[in-house]
């Protein structure tokens, strides 16, 4: 446990561009393995609203459980608690709209309407007076470009307004929790930590609510999917939480959307070496261009002249 809590106290300190890189990088990969520890609990039965019930809960427990034993920072202001609450409803409606997106349109489609949200991040941002450079916005085009590549893999069907509001809502919860993260100084005041552990804290009480308060919720089949819950929480959510922030209050909120775009990838080549799927030549293409918006956004940066302005909020 105290080589743990060295690893994130390391994590916590660190507040570098390529610190913010290679935290945002962790968060891209981490995140984009949700289908290896999801997809073989839902092919067994389990629903989804059970399923990110679950791997929430699970994911607040483990995170009180080290933070106790660590002597992590758990007492926030109350101001600083409407902001967590704010920032978990924002992080788990990110799912759920995701997900029953999926109930509309192909999943091919909704990736690649979800992975415009790096744009949507760039213009908020500059309406708070933060500029990409060039640099930046060639970044932002490749790697939505390569985004929309990797999912045209998926099947086709017919286009649901529903599914493609519910793909923009989730991309914007996502947009304004990063943004948030970046620009407020309540947040940025909170240890990564502190603000994963209440995110999903926040997020399980409104899981647990949308069940009925338990009555809709199903057990989770057997031993080996309890496993995959297990994993599920540690890898894609909570260590792809705490990365995400480090990520965006060390390089800003616009690059740490670009670097998220690692999700996909990592979630083909997952779908490709795992459960076999198909590796095309519009997926190879997609593959390059997100490395390329990556490695030319890493390469090329400059440092900033000055920090982006943050706000009281």
């Amino acid at each position: 446990m105290s080589n743990f809590a060295r690893i994130f106290g390391v994590m916590e300190k660190r507040k570098g561009l390529h610190w913010g890189y290679l935290a945002g990088i962790i968060s891209g990969i981490t995140y984009g393995m949700n289908p290896l520890f999801g997809v073989p609990v839902i092919n067994k039965g389990l629903d989804v609203n059970s399923l990110l019930f679950y791997r929430y809960g699970v994911a607040t427990l483990l995170m009180l459980a080290f933070m106790l034993v660590a002597k992590k920072q758990i007492r926030i202001s109350w101001k600083q608690f409407g902001l967590m609450t704010i920032l978990g409803i924002l992080f788990t409606g990110c799912s759920i709209t995701l997900f029953e997106a999926y109930k509309y349109i192909p999943s091919g489609i909704a990736t690649s309407i979800l992975y415009v949200y790096p744009i949507m991040v760039a213009l908020i941002m500059m309406f708070f007076k933060q500029f990409p450079s060039w640099q930046t916005w060639v970044s932002i085009f490749a790697g939505v470009a390569g985004a929309v590549l990797l999912s045209m893999k998926g099947g086709g069907g017919f286009i649901d307004w529903k599914g493609i509001a519910l793909v923009v809502a989730s991309g914007l919860c996502y947009t304004i929790f990063i943004v948030m993260v970046n620009l407020s100084k309540q947040v940025k005041a909170i240890p990564n930590l502190t603000l994963t552990f209440y995110c999903f804290f926040i997020g399980s009480l409104m899981l647990f609510a949308l069940s009925g308060f338990g009555v809709h919720l199903n057990p989770v089949p057997d031993a080996v999917s309890w496993l995959n819950v297990l994993g599920l929480a540690i890898l894609p959510t909570a260590v792809a939480t705490i990365t995400l922030a480090a990520s965006s209050k060390a390089v800003g909120a616009t690059k740490t959307s670009v670097l998220g775009i690692l999700e996909p990838l990592t979630a083909i080549v997952i779908g490709t070496l795992v459960f076999k799927e198909a590796f095309t030549l519009n997926v190879a293409l997609g593959v390059v261009l997100i490395l390329f918006a990556i490695l030319f956004m890493i390469l090329t940066e400059k440092k900033p002249s000055s920090n982006p302005k943050s706000f009281e909020l």
